[in-house]
């Protein structure tokens, strides 16, 4: 018997809805292929905590459930290293590391290159003496002269400087280094061609360094 066009509608409409229902189900089922966090301490994951993630990342990316060991290739001696998942964890929820960052160097070439910055001659490293110095400043009381540093620091060629500048300003806080901080966010440029500039870095600096203070 000859079907209408009525019931060959229907029948089409339940095809569609049945392979709805299948694909619908497929995505709920979990992905065998990724280690589920049940069973990751077996293979040696670490669990991430993503509220602390959140709390110093400022990314579109997505941030990871849990940690898995990464090889990789030492920059200076070339030798085949193993960033293990507890060590990614503590560099990264510990010490606040951007999640965006890798292991680079073996513990022998970093002791090695932090022995021949620590015996540079003086001026040597001037960016890194300049920043040591700013981040020492965060830690006590602003006087006069401190605030004069930071403010030239804040005029420097280095965009680098600039952040720690900012960043000092969040560690001293008070009515007057806010209000600068969220001039700072207020300027924040979106999208175009300023995208890649400074006032969107010292608008994401400023606020890193307002959420640290929360």
């Amino acid at each position: 018997m000859k079907k209408s066009n009525k019931q060959r509608r229907a029948e089409i409409k339940a095809r569609r809805l049945e392979r709805a229902a299948a694909s619908a189900a497929r995505l709920r089922l979990p992905d065998v292929r990724l280690p589920r966090p049940a069973f990751a301490f077996a293979i040696g994951c670490e669990p991430a905590d993503r509220l602390v993630l959140r709390k110093y990342n400022n990314t579109y990316g997505l941030l990871p459930d849990f940690y898995v060991a990464r090889p990789f290739t030492c920059r200076d001696c070339g030798a085949e290293e193993l960033w293990t998942a507890k060590q990614q964890k503590w560099w990264y929820e510990v010490v606040h590391g951007h999640i965006d960052s890798r292991a680079v160097r073996c513990l022998a070439c970093r002791r090695a290159r932090r022995e021949r910055l620590f015996n540079a001659a003086p001026g040597a490293n001037l960016l890194r003496e300049q920043t040591d110095r700013l981040r020492a400043l965060g830690a006590v009381k602003p006087n006069a002269r401190a605030v004069a540093e930071v403010d030239a620091a804040l005029e420097s060629k280095w965009w680098s400087l600039r952040v720690v500048a900012i960043q000092t300003m969040g560690r001293w806080g008070g009515a007057e280094n806010l209000e600068r901080l969220n001039a700072f966010m207020a300027a924040r440029p979106e999208g175009g061609r300023r995208y890649f500039s400074w006032a969107r870095v010292a608008a994401d600096a400023a606020k890193s360094a307002l959420m640290r203070r929360e």
